[in-house]
């Protein structure tokens, strides 16, 4: 594949687009960094060129996009620029999710509507702008339920409530972080959590990867760490398989990553929701080791307009098996003295990766923004996987 000397906006330069800046330049692909001012993000230091902007607002990337003779713009691990990503790709004719989609990822509510209009298994719902129109779904959806923002991204704007006072505090708290004039009620399926990467290309999916996850509970539910394969029995991958695709089918996604989110009760998956985007937190990184593909490497091949199909034709027959967890503090806060990790790489260690330094602010855990790093491992089995991450855990010293 010789896509050497391509263009590609990367919007987004946090950690969790690194491995698509390290990917690009190995293809040769000049990377360049959309982001704001005065921004000092690890993605920076990997790009070819900055063009600084505001990946939230569609128009203005749209706007610099224009300037700057592109091939492709991507993101990934990341939704706020989803929309942006969106609209470039049609007002540009560049290859990837279009705008009608990418607005879908971004608004619970109308994703939502899409699959309840397309036979999607999902919880009920409804919009809601007031405390009457709340009072009013209460009567229809029995406690506890869960209130939304449906525009933020990752555990913020989301709030379990088993009371109905409870339920009211919740979406005064999510009307006071949202940009819109709504949020979503829904009804709380408490079950088992876990998720799916699946990747489309010309209108066909070309793998639906169900992953384990890891959560911490804060507010809500919030992934700390993830795994495959999927523990569970075949009649749940059929049900995932076929969900996930209807899903894709509903918000109409296409040419790009799906991080997709499910949850399992009575035997039954329900979609929770899914962005055109591939997932954050060293997902990447599993879909890699799993299959055996150069993950990233796929989608920017994609976005330049080349065929990612090279990367996934090379893909390894033999499943491997991948952990990834994040490190975090559960109780202690305050200034980072040291963190080192004192014992020995290993072929199984994939990636060991500490976010904060000496002298940074260290926060006890609510959401992904408070990790300090994460690790990655893999290995024949789940087990051996899970012996590995508890040994190097335990050899991972953190001095606050």
């Amino acid at each position: 594949m010789n896509v050497a000397g391509k263009r590609l906006l990367i919007l987004g330069a946090g950690r969790g687009q690194v491995g698509l800046y390290k990917a690009a330049r190995e293809m040769g692909i000049t990377a360049i960094a959309g982001t704001m001012p005065g921004d000092n993000l690890p993605g920076i230091f990997r790009a070819d060129e900055i063009k600084y902007m505001n990946i939230a607002e569609p128009d203005e990337v749209v706007e610099k996009a224009r300037e700057l003779e592109l091939d492709g713009v991507a993101t990934c691990c990341l939704d706020t620029g989803i929309s942006a990503l969106g609209k470039t790709c049609d007002t540009l004719n560049l290859t990837g999710i279009g705008e009608n989609a990418a607005i879908m990822c971004n608004d619970k509510s109308k994703m939502k509507k899409a699959f309840m209009e397309n036979g999607v298994s999902t919880a009920q719902y409804f919009e809601i702008s007031s405390d009457q129109e709340l009072e009013d779904a209460l009567k229809k959806i029995h406690l506890p339920v869960i209130i939304k923002a449906t525009d933020l991204q990752g555990s913020n704007g989301i709030y379990i409530s088993k009371t109905r006072e409870a339920a009211l505090e919740g979406f005064h708290s999510a009307m006071k972080l949202t940009k819109r004039s709504y949020c979503i009620v829904e009804e709380f399926i408490e079950g088992w959590e876990f998720g799916a990467q699946a990747f489309v290309y010309q209108g066909e999916v070309l793998f639906v990867m169900p992953h384990g996850d890891e959560t911490f509970m804060s507010h809500t539910a919030v992934p700390v760490g993830h795994y495959v394969p999927l523990e569970c029995d075949e009649n749940v991958y059929r049900q995932t398989e076929d969900v996930v695709r209807k899903a894709i089918r509903a918000i109409g996604l296409n040419n790009c990553a799906v991080n997709v989110d499910l949850i399992l009760k009575d035997n039954k998956v329900y979609m929770i929701e899914l962005t055109g985007r591939v997932g954050a937190n060293c997902l990447p990184e599993l879909v890699e080791i799993n299959y055996g593909v150069e993950y990233y490497k796929m989608i920017a091949a994609m976005a330049v307009g080349a065929d990612p199909l090279e990367y996934w034709e090379m893909r390894n027959p033999v499943r491997t098996a991948g952990l990834a967890k994040m490190l975090f503090s559960t109780e202690k806060k305050g200034t980072l003295k040291d963190i080192c990790y004192t014992g020995q790489m290993s072929d199984d260690i994939v990636e060991i990766t500490f976010f904060r330094k000496p002298g940074d602010d260290i926060r006890v855990f609510e959401n992904s923004n408070d990790c300090v790093g994460q690790i990655i491992v893999k290995g024949k089995t789940m087990n051996d996987c899970k012996r590995k991450s508890n040994e190097i855990i335990e050899k991972i010293r953190i001095d606050v």
